[in-house]
């Protein structure tokens, strides 16, 4: 038998693996695969499920292998999870790597692509009288019930008070999400007169009641065939904002009904006691804007979509044609670990979904490194949080519930160099440890960057949720969020040496990093951070870097570099660290530059203070989710003993930090000592005297 024959029938008898060397298995995956084929480079599978069966038969043979599967480039379209479970944990020695093959983009999307060619001129003569005259002839329309698509999402309130669903069908064009047909285009609408705020939900009144209130503008004339009209906006807080639908506008007395009520009634932007504070808190934010209004297509990349005859109409951006138009379809996660160890996924990019990218429960020792999140409909990872068929509710003292866990179980979760972006309600939301016995997750965030991750959602929207014990989030780069970057709970968890710039820009009583209503949340670390431009929209909006609110106590803020943050706004009590009730907390060896305020604090005095710790959601998350008087927490937090019956000065310790164009503290009681005025012409020095180095903040250059 000659060489070439010899060479053929080998390679006939290779094993499944593309590569078995010692004790390394790897599958091949590429968009032309086979399912039939052995997974070789030569012969790949087409999914990822093929592969990891792949795996699951082969490891009852050779189980002591590190097993890789690895993606070539292209797209991989997931019309359901990919999902791995206990069986398909590698161990310690030997993990499972799926992975981007070098250098290569490996998308996982949940869209599907719509031809530009089956874009056609609407011709039908209703529609074209609903349009602007301006855009008769420019806007197309696709038949997507023709195309087979059936499945269009569900509309529905979001918003803060609602844990977050998986958004309903989004249009994306060239990897930009597109507007839904909207009203403004920029800025937004002030609130009339309120006729009826609606029923109230945070003060009990759970009747399900609408609001109405007034309009000072003539374009709802345009919108009387218009049947799923929806709102978006602040309509009474700064810090929060809603999705409402019209329930029925009257064009004669000029009002609007929603269907449902706003968390805390709707109250007027217009017409307001300035005598009344929830009237004046967050007033020049209260406004919305009108949306999935055909009527109101009026530039290239609007769209609407007629949930009943199935057709979507867009006015088209330049070069159509050759772009690529995808819709977002799936609501289950793209990838799903549930009961999963040692298993790590890299350089992978999640895209174009309803949902989210990862999702984790009761998982461990899980590498999540270098992938990409974009276009989803709600977060990149979540660990317990299926954010799915959620039980909306509320808390024992009437607030919203803003979390459901299936699982709290994780650690040793280590997300490095991800980039997330173009999120619809968050990034990360990570929790792990045993608070009760603050055992540490030993979970990992670092050098990941993060932007606009609160598309749907505008405030609440965190980059990054913490829970837990022990959480190190490290060397990331956090910009342009409405809203927070990190909302924590939870003890000793790490923050540092990340970058935050341009956060909080369209929120009042806000913090870029947040904690709140959780005395037992303690030894939290927030040191060597550059907070950069946290300034407000406006001059009346009360923002500020680190803000601890509603009686947390015990937490560190030290090394920090704070230049031009916070704003004490209109009340004149926030500065760049805000303290709102709580003590014990260490403001120190931090420089503040182009400061309004340093340290704002509102103090509690002692009936405050007795009457906070007696409400029964604070005595739950003392004595019920961890017990602070166990012996546990005494031996780590000395602080707490007698503190239910010996209230002390609860003072906030503010000491050898550097104020340059900055002033030093406005209102509360502290401890203030040896700190220091300088001059701008000494910024390094005093950067030097706290140790921090520009060098050490955000990821590293080539991650």
């Amino acid at each position: 038998m000659s060489r070439i024959q010899w060479a053929f029938v080998w390679l006939l008898l290779i094993p499944f693996q593309a590569l078995a060397q010692g004790n390394a298995a790897i599958y091949f995956v590429a968009p032309g695969g086979k399912a039939r084929n052995p997974g070789t480079a030569g012969r790949p599978f087409a999914t990822a499920q093929q592969a990891r069966d792949a795996i699951r038969k082969a490891r009852t043979k050779a189980p002591e292998q590190h097993y890789t599967v690895v993606f070539r480039e292209g797209v991989y379209v997931m019309p359901t999870p990919f999902e791995l479970n206990a069986a398909d944990s590698g161990t310690a020695q030997f993990p499972v790597t799926y992975r981007a093959y070098n250098g290569e983009k490996v998308v996982f999307t949940g869209g599907t692509v719509l031809q530009t060619a089956d874009f056609r001129p609407v011709a039908d003569t209703n529609m074209l009288n609903r349009l602007l005259p301006e855009v008769r002839g420019k806007v197309l329309q696709i038949d997507l019930l023709q195309a087979g698509i059936t499945d269009f999402g569900i509309m529905q309130q979001h918003g803060f008070g609602k844990i977050p669903e998986p958004a309903p069908l989004e249009l994306f064009i060239n990897g930009e999400r597109q507007t839904l047909a909207r009203y403004p285009n920029e800025g937004a609408l002030k609130v009339g007169k309120v006729y009826d705020p609606g029923s109230v939900p945070r003060t009990g009144d759970f009747s399900d009641r609408g609001a109405e209130f007034g309009y000072e503008y003539d374009r709802p004339q345009r919108w009387f065939q218009a049947k799923d009209i929806w709102l978006h906006g602040r309509f009474s807080f700064g810090y929060n904002d809603d999705h409402l639908r019209v329930d029925h506008i009257d064009t004669t007395k000029k009002t609007i009904r929603t269907a449902q009520p706003h968390l805390y009634g709707v109250v007027s932007g217009i017409y307001v006691d300035s005598g009344k504070w929830s009237d004046m808190a967050g007033l020049s934010l209260r406004n919305y804007y009108v949306y999935n209004v055909p009527e109101e297509i009026d530039l290239p990349g609007e769209w609407y979509l007629d949930r009943a005859s199935g057709k979507l109409y867009l006015y088209p951006p330049d070069s159509f044609l050759q772009a690529r138009v995808e819709i977002s379809m799936l609501e289950d996660p793209l990838v799903q670990l549930k009961e999963t160890a040692h298993v790590n996924m890299e350089n992978i990019c999640f895209s174009t979904s309803r949902g989210m990218g990862i999702y984790l429960e009761n998982a461990h020792h899980i590498g999540i490194r270098g992938c990409e999140f974009a276009n989803l409909g709600t977060v990149a990872i979540s660990a317990g949080q299926p954010l799915q068929h959620n039980k909306q509710g509320f808390s024992l003292d009437g607030s919203p519930l803003l979390d459901e866990w299936t699982s709290t179980d994780f650690h040793h979760i280590s997300i490095q160099n991800c980039r997330i972006a173009d999120t619809g309600t968050g990034g990360i939301i990570l929790t792990g440890g045993d608070r009760r016995s603050l055992v540490p997750s030993m979970n990992t965030v670092s050098h990941c960057e993060f932007s606009g991750v609160d598309r749907r959602n505008h405030s609440y929207a965190a980059a990054l949720k913490l829970f837990g014990v022990g959480i190190q989030a490290d060397h990331c780069r956090f910009s342009d969020l409405r809203h927070m970057a990190i909302s924590l709970r939870g003890n000793d968890h790490v923050i540092e040496h990340n970058l935050f710039e341009r956060i909080c820009t369209y929120a009042d009583d806000m913090g870029a990093i947040y904690m709140g209503r959780d005395p037992a949340s303690r030894g939290n670390i927030i040191r060597s951070n550059h907070f950069r431009d946290i300034v407000p929209a406006d001059g009346e909006s009360q923002v500020g870097a680190v803000f601890l609110d509603d009686g947390i106590c015990a937490t560190t803020v030290s090394g920090n570099f704070f230049e031009r943050a916070g704003s004490t706004g209109d009340k004149e009590l926030f500065g760049a660290v805000f303290i709102h009730g709580g003590h014990g907390n260490t403001v120190y060896h931090n420089v503040f530059l182009d400061c309004d305020m340093a340290i704002g604090n509102n103090y509690w005095p002692d009936d405050t203070w007795k009457a906070f710790l007696e409400k029964p959601i604070i005595r739950e998350r003392l004595l019920e989710e961890v017990d602070i008087t166990s012996r546990v927490y005494l031996d780590k937090y000395p602080d707490l003993n007698n503190w239910f019956t010996e209230f002390g000065p609860r003072l906030n310790k503010v000491a050898e930090n550097y104020l340059i164009n900055s002033n030093m503290a406005i209102n509360g009681k502290y401890e203030l000592f040896f700190n220091h005025l300088e001059t701008p012409a000494n910024t390094g020095r005093a950067l030097k005297k706290i140790g921090y180095d520009e060098n050490t903040i955000g990821p590293a250059p080539g991650n």
